[in-house]
């Protein structure tokens, strides 16, 4: 989920890390991660082994097709670890310090299936929508880094990023030097890792193994991934995703005009 081509080593190192403790304890993992532009490709392969992925599929598409595993911890603020929370951003130069200042504008969202970035936004303005609309317009960006250029460069207003891309965007995206923080949603169940049903039984394992390669990984690939720790889950704990999504959609997707 947050493979920036800038981190993409550090992704690799840890996955190294990870294969290489599998396969000591008898467990064979593949060599290398397998990158592909179109995720839906990952998250439903017949071969899936382990991969992060969003809460918002866990409950949704992902729902009895694959077992959650645990979380990665980002230390996000506010949040107990393997949570995490989203930020909402507008231009640097905006005036007022208020979501309410924003209805009737464009909002940045990167895909409809996203938590992070479409479910806890759209929770989040449920309470400001007007005949269940708040915002004038939508544009769908593709990503969260894309979503930050499109409020940088004015094509939209208002954006919610996750926490965690929003500290590689103050690494690596040139854009948010643009942006400022103006709200931040209420905290979920970080993206979990999962695997399919058919790897069930090495659940345990993997967890153990997945906490170690974190524990023990270079400073600066945790440093790089902003990953301070790894907590097992269970598929119920992302429930809370699916009662905010209810919730929202019965007050109609006020997102949306």
């Amino acid at each position: 989920m947050y493979d920036w081509p800038e981190v993409q080593w550090a992704n690799d190192e840890l996955w190294t890390a990870i294969a290489g403790r599998l396969g000591a304890s008898g467990i064979v993992a593949p060599n290398e991660l397998w990158r592909t532009e179109n995720a839906d490709d990952l998250w439903g392969h017949s071969d899936l082994f382990i991969v992060e992925t969003c809460g918002h599929l866990v409950v949704h598409e992902l729902r009895g097709r694959a077992e959650v595993l645990g979380a990665f911890d980002h230390a996000v603020d506010g949040c107990r670890p393997g949570d995490y929370r989203s930020v909402l951003v507008c231009r640097a130069d905006e005036e007022g310090d208020t979501l309410e200042g924003f209805r009737g504008r464009v909002a940045a969202v990167n895909q409809t299936n996203s938590h992070s970035g479409h479910g806890a936004f759209m929770t989040t303005v449920v309470p400001l929508a007007v005949n269940g609309s708040f915002f004038a317009d939508v544009e769908i960006t593709g990503s969260h880094r894309a979503s930050m250029r499109a409020v940088a460069n004015g094509s939209a207003d208002l954006a919610c990023i996750d926490e965690v891309s929003w500290r590689l965007g103050l690494d690596h995206e040139s854009a948010v030097d643009n942006l400022r923080i103006i709200a931040w949603t209420d905290p979920m169940p970080a993206p979990p890792l999962v695997t399919s049903w058919a790897n069930v039984g090495w659940r345990d394992a993997f967890n153990t193994v997945i906490a170690e390669a974190v524990a023990f990984s270079d400073l600066l690939v945790r440093e790089s991934l902003h990953l301070y720790g790894y907590r097992p889950r269970d598929t119920a704990d992302y429930g809370s995703i699916r009662e905010h999504l209810i919730e929202a959609e019965s007050s109609g997707y006020p997102v949306l005009a």
